[in-house]
């Protein structure tokens, strides 16, 4: 969440071998070119949250997943739900309905994703306990922690880490990396609009008290000194959460 999916979810869906049945269906339930409306547009297509409420569901049917995405032989279709990843019982429950499936995480550095994030709430819900928000958001920036759910339950060749800000610095080479990890020719994919364009909304994120950006790093400098040694394809020098050493 808030790490640049809406982003390059659109970069994604230019690929003429990329399909997105839900397209069509949310340009009819979100008219109009202003940013929310086009913002909720994006998100109506790629996101199903399907297992959000499911964690007390024993059995599921494959095929109730499978009708979210049709798509014309020789394409391939998906969506890009992010509570997918923080929720402990999405990753198995997936693995049921979907083994084949291959999955894409983005990470962002987490101090930076947690106060896009609490800016994110603080213009859109109207939730006041903001203890609860700035808690549930600490739990989300436990990035190897929700790394070992996914492969627990996914081969490693089946998952795609990308670093937002890698994403942000060598968009076209990024883009073929996922492309190649997807199976679609990266030649086939004309881009119709510029890679830096934004297509989510802005949010003014709050401003964090210097004791409390030492506290988050250090709460979390175990968690991401895990990940870093499991992914050495994530530049630590590009976010400056990451502990040095």
């Amino acid at each position: 969440m808030k790490s640049g999916t809406t982003w390059w979810w659109s970069v994604l869906i230019e690929h003429p071998d990329v399909t997105s049945s839900r397209e069509a269906q949310a340009a009819a339930e979100c008219p109009g070119d202003d940013p929310r409306q086009r913002h909720r547009r994006i998100h109506r297509a790629k996101e199903v949250h399907f297992f959000d409420h499911l964690g007390q569901v024993l059995e599921l049917d494959p095929a109730s997943y499978h009708r979210y995405f049709p798509r014309p032989a020789g394409t391939i279709a998906g969506e890009w739900t992010p509570r997918y990843m923080h929720d402990f019982w999405t990753p198995p429950m997936l693995r049921a309905v979907a083994p084949r499936a291959k999955l894409l995480v983005m990470l962002r550095d987490p101090l930076a994703r947690l106060a896009s994030a609490l800016g994110f709430h603080r213009a859109l819900t109207r939730r006041q306990d903001l203890a609860a928000v700035m808690d549930h958001q600490f739990g989300r920036a436990f990035y190897w922690q929700q790394m070992q759910r996914l492969r627990a339950v996914f081969p490693d060749e089946q998952i795609l880490v990308l670093q937002y800000e890698k994403c942000i610095a060598e968009p076209q080479r990024q883009a073929r990396r996922t492309f190649e990890f997807l199976g679609v020719d990266p030649d086939a994919w004309r881009p119709p609009h510029a890679l830096s364009d934004q297509v989510g909304l802005s949010f003014a994120a709050p401003t964090l008290t210097q004791a409390t950006q030492d506290a988050f790093r250090q709460a979390i400098a175990p968690d991401i000194a895990r990940l870093l040694a499991a992914f050495p394809d994530i530049d630590p020098a590009l976010w400056p959460s990451a502990p040095r050493a």
